[in-house]
């Protein structure tokens, strides 16, 4: 099912903050979401709206929609209503979506001309095995064979194959990852990485600590506030944790205690959250981890667009290299076939 975008939730929380805290009700407000955006995103205002005249609170309206809402807002939201702060969580996610929105921009302008020539490239060698084949028929030369087929037209479509191949896996690999399809193997393995895991890992504790933070300031409990916590990472590794959290907290262990003994969460939000703890102040001192973790990651995603970039160059570069290097050796064999005649 296809799920509501980034900015769409950054302008629906503002919106509903600014309504909110003018006191008109969630229904009324609704009602005008009914009226914005695409068809999907009306059908589904829509669709909230009939439950919250059924009597349903707004948390579960969101999570009734099969996954259209991501984890965190949904646990934000729920938060929000049992603390009675709702207007709060509605603010801190419209900032929230808005940061995302804005770096993720910032980060694809940064990666859109590496990317721009590594697709033209990719075409190029489709293109030169095509025309290098034809010349060397044309010259009477023995063509190359590039990939076994037997002909020129089922080389070039066997290049693009591969390629889309290559990229598909890639891709499947990412998302399967991070919804869990292969385990927790997969991340372990990511977040060891230099920089990748760190970033990975900084984006995921970044929307714990901040969920956990709301939760705490409204009131709920150790259990379901660490549950919420969990499930906003969006992280595999993280979520699959619950049980043994859950557990733990059970038998009377604070936080601190209880995500230590994990030994899956940095030493650094560990003492945040114990000093947070000893000073009565758990959801300031979450509040600060949050924003530090996610200035960090922010910090290691541009030092990875920037490797990216220079990688990407690289690899233009070792195309052009083999394409100049195929047609040095076709002009030496033109004319060693004019020396022979």
């Amino acid at each position: 099912m296809a799920k509501i975008s980034m900015s769409q939730m950054a302008k629906l929380f503002h919106r509903l903050a600014t309504t909110y805290t003018a006191g008109i009700d969630l229904r009324a407000a609704y009602k005008l979401e009914m009226k914005t955006g695409n068809s999907k995103y009306r059908a589904n205002a829509k669709e909230i709206n009939r439950q919250l005249g059924e009597g349903k609170s707004l948390a579960e309206s969101m999570d009734n929609l099969n996954g259209y809402f991501p984890n965190l807002a949904i646990s934000v939201v729920k938060a929000g209503e049992r603390g009675g702060r709702l207007e709060e969580s509605f603010a801190r996610l419209s900032q929230h979506y808005s940061a995302l929105v804005a770096f993720r921009n910032k980060f694809l302008a940064s990666i859109a001309w590496p990317l721009f020539e590594l697709t033209f490239a990719i075409l190029i060698v489709g293109f030169f095995i095509y025309l290098c084949d034809t010349f060397y028929s044309t010259m009477g030369m023995e063509v190359i064979d590039w990939f076994g087929m037997g002909s020129t037209f089922k080389n070039v479509a066997t290049y693009f194959v591969l390629v889309f191949l290559f990229f598909s896996a890639v891709a499947l690999l990412c998302i399967g990852s991070v919804r869990g399809w292969f385990g927790t193997v997969p991340l372990r393995i990511a977040m060891r990485i230099p920089l990748i895991g760190k970033t990975i890992q900084h984006l995921a504790l970044s929307r714990f600590a901040w969920t956990l933070s709301v939760a705490e300031n409204a009131g709920m409990n150790a259990i379901e506030a660490a549950q919420l916590a969990l499930r906003s990472t969006e992280n595999y590794y993280y979520t699959s944790l619950e049980p043994v959290v859950c557990h733990n907290l059970q038998q009377g262990h604070q936080f601190h205690q209880t995500f230590a003994a994990t030994n899956s969460f940095p030493e650094e939000l560990i003492t945040f959250i114990e000093t947070g703890e000893i000073a009565g102040e758990l959801p300031e001192s979450l509040n600060r981890a949050s924003a530090e973790l996610q200035a960090k990651a922010e910090i290691n995603l541009k030092k990875i667009s920037v490797i990216g970039f220079f990688l990407t160059m690289m690899l233009v570069g070792t195309l052009v290299l083999v394409i100049l290097i195929s047609a040095m050796r076709a002009y030496i064999s033109i004319l060693n076939n004019a020396g022979n005649i």
